[in-house]
């Protein structure tokens, strides 16, 4: 049953009334918002209803029933239900798609099944549209910036709140040495898969939709588990059960390629494949500066959302001040903001850098070194993983 006009224009206006004066004691806004000189200027049309918001670094404004001119997005909203749900911060299961011009966001309603012959089955997901949203690309606004917004932190926020999410990445540098004869990402992949009942491997979306040129497609997510079995595959995605020896030659192909391994457990990412215990769903991905997703959503999206991707215990990145020239090449290659210049001088942004150690490799004079403190926290990682998802 629609949520009638008159809730809808109610309870758009609550929620922008409610934003006044929050910049004063919303310390995660302050911190995500600290660096960003610019504004966001969103145009609203709720079911009909139009409103507007300004957000600044220290300044919010919004007009309820009105239009602004040059605004940086627009965001619309004609399902009367979900708009009804998003309002009173009522979570639930929604996808991203590319529109011209923007992004949809889409909610989801479930899976249709199709005979195959594979584990690894054809599916096609069923959805609804949600919000269509246009960007003005004269304005730089990036998607994930809307977890920044108060109403979208909490929404998104609220969406997984209940989960048990885990992930780190793993360095792949050669200075870090070499575990039983193996460089440190081998030799974690190589317990799991030595474990695992079932493997999957696709190929990576992110570098097939921006035709990556660096990389190749094929060296892309694997997923480990029980829950694997069957889950639902994208028919044009390459989707394909493999052996551990195929497995093993994956994860040492894509090192050599130079892409960052990460793994751990996602309860969105499961649900991607209509997975539903992720306790039995180990995901990995092996990521690219240029097209991985992950890097753009933890250079843009707000520090209260991004709870998933942490860092190795026992990895230390430290720049050596009398060998910085300043050059930010280290600035450059990182996609995660993990890197700081300040008096001319590289610094670690220890709140965002995950010990990819892209750093390490792009610094012409070898100012940055990573370095492990202990060999002993690789089985440390190993356990930890372990007490997340079971992969037998």
């Amino acid at each position: 049953m629609d949520t009638p006009r008159n809730e809808i224009e109610n309870l758009f206006k609550k929620m922008m009334d409610e934003l006044d004066g929050f910049i004063e004691t919303d310390e995660v806004y302050q911190e995500d918002m600290k660096d960003f000189n610019d504004e966001i200027r969103v145009q609203w049309n709720i079911c009909g209803t139009l409103g507007y918001q300004v957000f600044k670094r220290d300044h919010y404004s919004y007009g309820f029933g009105e239009q602004i001119d040059d605004w940086g997005v627009h965001l619309e909203m004609i399902n009367k239900i979900l708009a009804g749900k998003f309002l009173r911060c009522e979570p639930f299961r929604f996808s991203y798609e590319r529109v011209e011009n923007g992004f949809a966001i889409t909610h989801i309603l479930g899976w249709e099944n199709e005979a195959s012959d594979t584990k690894a089955s054809d599916r096609t997901q069923k959805t609804e549209p949600f919000l269509i949203a246009q960007i003005n690309p004269k304005k730089g606004f990036h998607p994930f910036m809307f977890s920044k917004l108060p109403m979208f932190r909490d929404w998104t926020k609220k969406r997984t709140e209940n989960e048990k999410e885990f992930g780190n990445y793993l360095s792949i540098n050669t200075s870090l040495g070499t575990y039983e004869n193996q460089v440190l990402p081998i030799k974690i992949f190589k317990h799991f898969i030595d474990k695992a009942c079932n493997i999957v491997v696709r190929d990576c979306p992110c570098r097939v939709v921006n035709e990556c040129k660096d990389h190749e497609e094929s060296l892309g997510c694997m997923m480990m588990g029980a829950s694997t079995i069957g889950m639902a595959m994208p028919k044009d995605d390459k989707g394909r059960v493999v052996t551990k020896e195929e497995a093993l030659e994956h994860v040492r192909l894509s090192v050599e390629n130079g892409l960052i391994p990460i793994l751990g457990r996602s309860s969105m990412e499961a649900e991607g494949y209509d997975v539903q215990d992720t306790e039995h769903f180990l995901s990995c991905c092996f990521c690219c500066s240029c097209c991985c997703i992950n890097g753009k959503v933890l250079s843009n999206v707000s520090v209260s959302v991004n709870t998933l991707f942490q860092r190795m215990e026992g990895i230390t990145v430290k720049v050596e001040e009398d060998l910085c020239t300043g050059c930010e090449a280290c600035l450059e290659t990182c996609v995660f903001k993990g890197m700081d210049v300040m008096g001319d001088k590289a610094r670690v942004n220890q709140k965002r850098c995950l010990g990819c150690g892209r750093c390490e490799n792009a610094c012409p004079t070898e100012a940055i070194s990573i370095t492990i403190t202990d060999p002993s926290y690789v089985d440390r990682l190993i356990k930890k993983l372990e007490t997340h998802v079971d992969v037998t």
